[in-house]
């Protein structure tokens, strides 16, 4: 008994080591935010042509199950146009099905593909419409918890009888628990 003490010590410690050591959670629950820039292109939104101004950002969350495969749901500000021709201001929420690649410890690629519903709000009037979405990105794991997150992602509503490709730029942070 008195032998096994400091082989249950060393153990332990070994064992902490270790755990220190892991890279980032492969899966689990994780939340983020992040801020960017919007672009309109492709067809008017009720008549506005345009790309947009100000600043974009969304909310989002998601559980990923394997070091491959996530699902994510989140809300965002998909930015406005103000020009000669009107106003537009767009948000929405989305569902995405998420693919992982890990490039090593620190960095993953991300490609997204799910379904998105959108609201424009115009001078001449409202319309909610659904379309596609997708997306493609990278993140880079700050600590086994906490990563920075770069994407583009197009969203493509069908609202007024177009489907405008309505872009976001975004940083962020993911933090995963």
């Amino acid at each position: 008994m008195k032998h096994l003490k400091p082989v249950l010590i060393a153990a332990g410690m070994a064992a902490g080591i270790a755990l220190v050591a892991l890279p980032a959670r492969a899966e689990g629950l994780y939340v983020g935010g992040a801020l960017g820039a919007p672009h309109f292109g492709g067809d008017a939104i009720n008549g506005v042509p345009g790309n947009g101004t100000g600043v974009s950002g969304k909310l989002f969350g998601g559980w990923q199950f394997s070091p491959n495969f996530a699902l994510e749901a989140g809300l965002a500000d998909l930015g406005r146009v103000d020009n000669g021709f009107g106003k537009v201001r767009s948000h929405g929420g989305y569902l995405d099905a998420v693919g992982l690649l890990p490039l090593g410890d620190e960095w993953t690629l991300l490609g997204s593909l799910g379904v998105a519903r959108v609201q424009a709000n115009t001078d001449r009037g409202d319309a909610t419409g659904t379309g596609l979405k997708l997306g493609l990105g990278a993140q880079y794991a700050l600590s086994s918890h906490l990563a920075l997150r770069g994407e583009w992602e197009r969203y493509r509503p069908s609202v007024f009888g177009v489907r405008p490709n309505i872009d976001q730029y975004t940083v962020g942070l993911s933090y995963g628990f």
